[in-house]
C-alpha cells in the first residue's frame, strides 16, 4: 500500500492505493499562488498546516507516503524551500515539466476504464497546461490563474487566444485536473466524482455552463452544487480553456485521475 501528494497550484490531493486499487483520496482547495509575492513564497506554515492534517487521515491507512510538487514550486525562486519545509523528511520531489507530463500521460494509457490507445492528455492546473501523447509533449503558460490574470476581458477572444497557442499533437483529447470534473459535473448536478471518469465534455456543455456563470462572483460560484469550495476562482478561466481545446480537438474524455495515479501504479508495482 502507497500514499502520494500530488502539492499544485489550486489543490493539494492525497491518493492512497493498493496495487491498483483505490482506498483512499482527498482533496483539499488552496490557493498556494497567493502566498508568492514577487515570484518568492512570503511563508509557508498554511499550506504545511493543510498537508499536515491531510497527511493525518492518510496514515490510518499507510506511512509509506511520498510527495511531489508542480509548476508552483518549480516556477519560485525559494520555491524548493516552501516543498521541502512541507514534506519535511518524506521522499519525493518537485516534478520537472517534462516529468509531469509523461506521468499524467501514463495515468490515462495505463487507465483501464478509460482504455484509450492513443490519448492525446491535457492536464490543467493554475499555473501551466501540460499537453502530451506517446511521442511529444509541451508545458504551456496556459493554467486558470494564468488566464485569469489576462488583462483581456472577452470571452470569446481568450478562447481564440489560447486555441492559437495549442500545439498540432495528435490523438483523442482527454482532460486532467479539477476543472474539467467540476465541467463534468455539471452534468449530474453535483460534484460526482464516481460518475465523471470518463465521461465527455461538448463545446455545448462548457457555452452553457459559461452562459450559467459569467455574471456571477467567485462566492456565488462557489455555492453552486457542482462547485468544490474555491473553485469559483478559477471556473471560468478554466471554460475558457477548456472550449479553446474542444474546438481544436474535439471532444474531451475527462478522467478524474492524474500523474499521482501513474507514480503510485509504479511504485506499487501494478503498472
Amino acid at each position: 500500500m502507497v500514499a502520494v501528494f500530488d502539492l499544485g497550484s489550486n489543490s493539494f490531493i492525497s491518493l492512497v492505493i493498493d496495487g491498483k486499487r483505490e482506498i483512499f483520496e482527498d482533496v483539499a482547495v488552496v490557493s498556494t499562488i497567493s502566498y508568492v509575492v514577487n515570484r518568492r513564497f512570503k511563508d509557508c506554515s498554511n499550506l504545511k498546516k493543510t498537508f499536515s492534517e491531510m497527511l493525518k487521515s492518510v496514515h490510518r491507512f499507510t506511512r509509506n507516503v511520498h510527495v511531489f510538487g508542480t509548476a508552483v514550486f518549480r516556477n519560485t525562486e525559494n520555491g524548493d524551500w516552501c516543498f521541502e519545509k512541507i514534506k519535511e523528511d518524506l521522499p519525493g520531489k518537485v516534478l520537472t515539466p517534462e516529468e509531469e507530463a509523461r506521468y499524467s500521460y501514463l495515468s490515462v494509457r495505463m487507465d483501464d476504464e478509460i482504455n484509450l490507445k492513443n490519448p492525446l492528455v491535457f492536464d490543467l492546473g493554475g499555473g501551466s497546461l501540460e499537453v502530451v501523447n506517446e511521442r511529444e509533449w509541451v508545458s504551456l503558460p496556459l493554467g486558470t490563474r494564468r488566464i485569469g490574470e489576462m488583462s483581456e476581458r472577452n470571452f470569446r477572444k481568450k478562447v481564440d487566444f489560447v486555441k492559437e497557442n495549442l500545439p498540432d499533437f495528435q490523438g483523442t483529447p482527454v482532460g486532467i485536473g479539477g476543472t474539467f470534473v467540476t465541467i463534468a459535473s455539471y452534468m449530474f448536478g453535483k460534484w460526482e466524482l464516481s460518475s465523471v471518469h470518463g465521461s465527455v465534455i461538448s463545446s455545448e456543455l462548457v457555452e452553457k455552463l459559461f452562459d450559467l456563470v459569467k455574471k456571477m462572483t467567485p462566492e456565488e460560484i462557489d455555492s453552486l452544487p457542482f462547485v468544490p469550495h474555491g473553485r469559483g476562482k478559477t471556473l471560468k478561466s478554466g471554460l475558457v480553456i477548456t472550449l479553446a481545446i474542444i474546438e481544436k480537438f474535439g471532444d474531451l474524455t475527462v478522467s478524474r485521475r492524474g500523474y499521482r495515479y501513474a507514480i503510485a501504479w509504479k511504485l506499487e508495482g501494478a503498472s
